[in-house]
């Protein structure tokens, strides 16, 4: 535990150690098979007696069944297969504003996209409404948003990473809760030399109407210590750090909505790193030689003979039964079906009741990944609105916007789904009757084309044996 003398304005807060920690094993799985086998023996346990050669050997043979990154990305594509829709009510600058929201050429759509994937990892990530330093009048008066306007001067929407936020601050203003101070970890990037540049490490802590940036000292008696590099104030007397939650615990505090998922994942990850290595064994005949003396030298090959005087002796070759492998298999295709099943229920919609008593089917508004598509709506209006309060348009005047919620399984495909998954995996109907049931029942989009997704899987298709043309690729 870090002491009160220990801390700096480094030191992640208890409450952001404790979000961070929980999605650490997301963030790993999103990274791919570089990350996991990175991770080393924290996700894939060293055997008893295995010697760290071999335990090595077997990590770098083991590859990832990246069904927790194919499900991120296919709910996100879901969300977006329709753009954000700006209503009427949105300023006219604010739209020219989302023809390129970061001033690096991203539009709304795209950026909201990332964001919006990004949460769907950890269950929250951060836009920040920034805004470059004011400008200096003459007069040495502050500048105006006029002044500001003729600069070339105007807000822009950074995305902050669940990790890169250290800390914050709130309180209850008005019966809100508002934030009161938040530090940012940023890398900056500075020239080294003619055609070089190096990335500097610094920390930024805002609160309303000012900024302040801290460094490590590189020499001097506050050597490798934070000092503080540079202030300013800011022409808005608040936070502008909006959190996007994907699953929300409190204020900007979030947990992992694909947790089980991400779970089920790792142990696949470790059966499909056994049944890679019993594979190498199962493939390679162990000769056995009985009745030879120590000093007998016994060569096996074409064109040899092999003699002994003693009438008991044998030669034969030991081979693995199958057994196991079959088993590893199944252990494996039934961890896949899991995830698939676990992938289907953000779309499967909480059923509500009319007055009538009578079941609605309301999936775009109930299905769980509906609500973080709501969630993710409000986030963008409310940068929208930071965005409409700098530029002078007044509090709350950045508008509406409308985020796709057409998607989601029918109420009554929650069995369906799992068991056409589980009757093409099984061999008893075959892959485009399964596709087919599965588009008619919301699952697969309208659009979906069997041609193209039979070559996709096709090339996405794992190393270990399987060509089930629904699993879901690396």
């Amino acid at each position: 535990m870090v002491t009160s003398t220990d801390k700096t304005v480094a030191t992640p807060s208890d409450i952001q150690s404790a979000v961070a920690e929980r999605a650490e094993l997301p963030r790993t799985l999103a990274g791919g098979t570089r990350s996991m086998r990175a991770a080393g023996s924290k996700y894939l346990p060293k055997m008893q007696a295995e010697t760290t050669d071999a335990y090595n050997l077997r990590l770098n043979q083991s590859t990832l069944f990246n069904a927790f990154s194919k499900t991120v990305e296919d709910m996100t594509g879901k969300v977006f297969s329709k753009p954000i829709v700006l209503k009427d009510n949105v300023p006219a600058q604010i739209k020219t504003f989302a023809e390129d929201i970061d001033r690096a050429g991203r539009h709304i759509n795209v950026f909201a996209r990332d964001v919006f994937r990004a949460a769907m990892v950890p269950g929250i990530s951060f836009i920040l409404v920034d805004m470059p330093p004011q400008v200096t009048r003459e007069d040495g008066r502050p500048a105006t948003v006029a002044d500001e306007r003729a600069a070339g001067i105007r807000p822009y929407l950074v995305h902050i990473p669940l990790e890169r936020l250290l800390g914050w601050k709130s309180e209850t203003i008005e019966g809100v809760e508002a934030l009161t101070q938040v530090r940012i970890l940023e890398y900056v990037s500075e020239p080294d030399g003619e055609f070089h540049e190096v990335e500097i490490e610094q920390i930024r802590v805002i609160e309303p109407g000012t900024w302040r940036t801290f460094r490590k000292a590189v020499s001097g008696d506050k050597s490798g210590e934070w000092v503080e590099n540079a202030d300013g104030k800011s022409s808005l007397n608040k936070v502008t750090l909006v959190p996007v939650y994907t699953n929300r615990t409190g204020f900007m505090t979030g947990t992992p909505p694909l947790e089980k998922l991400a779970e089920v994942n790792v142990a696949h990850w470790q059966s499909a790193s056994d049944q890679r290595h019993i594979l190498h064994f199962a493939r390679v005949p162990v000769v056995y030689a009985m009745g030879f003396g120590a000093d007998a030298e016994i060569v096996i090959g074409p064109n040899t003979m092999i003699r002994s005087d003693d009438p008991k002796s044998k030669i034969g070759i030991l081979e693995h039964t199958g057994a196991a492998i079959k088993a590893g298999r199944d252990d494996i295709k039934d961890l896949e079906f899991q995830m698939q099943a676990m992938g289907l229920q953000l779309l499967v919609p909480n059923p509500g009741q009319s007055a009538t008593g009578e079941i609605r089917d309301d999936s775009k508004e109930n299905s769980p990944l509906a609500m973080m598509a709501m969630s993710l709506g409000d986030a963008i209006e409310q940068v929208l609105g930071f965005m409409a309060e700098y530029t002078g348009l007044g509090a709350d005047a950045g508008g509406e916007v409308e985020v796709n919620t057409d998607f989601g399984i029918k109420a009554g495909a929650l069995v369906d789904v799992p068991n056409i998954i589980n009757a093409q995996s099984s061999g008893l109907i075959s892959r485009d009757t399964a596709w087919t049931e599965l588009q008619r029942r919301g699952f697969l989009s309208e659009s979906f084309d069997p041609e193209v997704e039979a070559a996709r899987v096709a090339a996405e298709a794992p190393e270990l044996d399987s060509n089930d043309p629904l699993d879901m690729g690396e």
